[in-house]
């Protein structure tokens, strides 16, 4: 049984989504990266906090955490993680997701985050449609090169590249409990 999985992407590829049904079909805890980093009114929590909150988490025998921050958290819950799910969409459906979940969220005045409105101007501001359009080129060079590393030769990786792989890959693991 995977005890320790963290899921990446960019903006748009579904991490979240995919996370909260793995954590549901595992009954394993799930952490939204987000969550941590955000706080009201779109402030961001200092580093050491987010390391802070991050660390609880990953002290924990069993998680799921959503969520890339490769930077600020990414080598921290790496070294932790068996398993590194990265959905590497092609940006068309992320920038798309993007931009539908934006304005859907913007139109029926949601929360992002707990205290976090959705506005256009937080997505320009913080360069959410350029990250969707940017991070899955980006991710490709990256996270191979992180995965190169010998503190991460532990770590399975699966790589799924279409909608109908991460369908196909969940409907696996719920068959298989893992």
């Amino acid at each position: 049984m995977i005890k320790r999985i963290v899921v990446v992407g960019a903006a748009g590829s579904g991490k979240t989504t995919l996370a909260w049904a793995l954590g549901k079909i595992l009954e394993v805890p799930v952490t939204d990266l987000d969550y941590l980093f955000w706080g009201p009114g779109w402030s961001r929590v200092g580093l050491g906090t987010f390391r802070e909150r991050t660390q609880e988490v990953l002290a924990n025998d069993r998680w799921i955490i959503a969520g890339s921050y490769l930077r600020q958290v990414g080598g921290m819950v790496w070294v932790r993680a068996e398993t590194v799910v990265w959905l590497d969409l092609p940006r068309r459906v992320s920038f798309s997701r993007v931009l539908k979940r934006t304005v859907r969220q913007y139109v029926r005045r949601e929360d992002v985050v707990p205290g976090c409105r959705q506005s256009l101007w937080a997505a320009w501001r913080d360069r959410l449609f350029h990250s969707a359009w940017r991070e899955p080129a980006n991710y490709r060079s990256v996270i191979p090169g992180m995965l190169n590393q010998p503190e991460y030769a532990h770590v399975r990786l699966v790589r799924l590249q279409s909608r109908r792989a991460v369908a196909a890959w969940l409907a696996n693991s719920a068959e298989r409990g893992h």
